[in-house]
């Protein structure tokens, strides 16, 4: 009845809000389904939600985000808020653990915008605090920073890439994480995209992967997507699937129905 109920909002939300947008969403100005960030940020007055459920079959158990959730509203013409959080199933290393993952909060900062060769870049930095006492909780402040680029090429194809460093408040350790994705966009609602990403620490094995997927504009503010992937940790496969959808909502239709009523 829940999922109904849910649902139902959500169609709703979608006809009001979507109905007269001018700046659609599409492959290119969401944060997933892939690893890497767009240098894109959302403007003032508006306010984006993307949505995903995950899969991963680790070389030493499962793991589920049920959901994984990114909150992101325009504060500035050149800078976003972002808050992200998941609700975390763990099933690796003997753990059967679920509830909720630390609440990451950061700013996304454009800095350059794309001439020529040169490319289009943004900077993030987010902090990740507890919210509870239990053991996917770290004891102290974690935090990450990360360059993002991308080059378009006229008309319907695109690289971004990032590149960053991971300090893990669990582990107390830093990461670094790169990536690589190619997109293209064979009409105006149909997105695909290829990418290769990898984690490297100095104390833990490095993770090299692969993953690949596609999105679909069913309304202008609301999209769907499904990616799927697989990377390896010293000779272990590890493969993972992915679901969701990115919805934006703006200022002025919610001013708009309030004043209906």
């Amino acid at each position: 009845m829940r999922v109904k109920s849910l649902l139902i909002l959500l169609g709703s939300l979608c006809t009001v809000y979507c109905c007269d947008a001018q700046d659609e969403l599409n492959e290119l100005t969401v944060d997933r389904p892939g690893i890497a960030e767009t240098p894109f940020t959302v403007e003032p007055g508006m306010y984006q939600f993307e949505v995903g459920f995950d899969y991963f079959k680790r070389y030493n158990g499962e793991l589920y985000n049920l959901p994984v959730a990114l909150f992101r509203t325009g504060i500035s013409n050149s800078a976003e808020l972002r808050i992200a959080s998941r609700n975390l199933q763990d099933h690796t290393e003997g753990k059967n653990f679920a509830g909720l993952s630390p609440l990451s909060v950061g700013v996304k900062v454009h800095i350059v915008k794309q001439n020529e060769w040169i490319p289009e870049t943004d900077i993030l930095v987010d902090l990740s605090f507890p919210v509870s006492s239990s053991i996917s909780q770290p004891s102290k402040l974690g935090h990450d920073i990360f360059l993002l680029f991308q080059n378009d090429f006229y008309p319907n194809m695109a690289i971004n890439y990032n590149v960053g460093l991971i300090w893990d408040g669990i582990l107390q350790t830093p990461f670094f994480s790169g990536s690589f994705c190619f997109n293209y966009l064979p009409t105006r609602r149909f997105g695909l995209f290829a990418e290769y990403f990898t984690y490297a620490n100095e104390i833990y094995p490095w993770e090299h992967g692969l993953d690949g997927g596609f999105t679909y504009l069913l309304l202008p503010h609301f999209q769907v997507d499904l990616s799927g992937g697989f990377s390896m940790i010293e000779q272990e496969n590890n493969f993972f699937v992915s679901t969701g959808f990115s919805i934006r909502l703006q200022k002025n239709h919610l001013r708009s129905k309030q004043q209906l009523h």
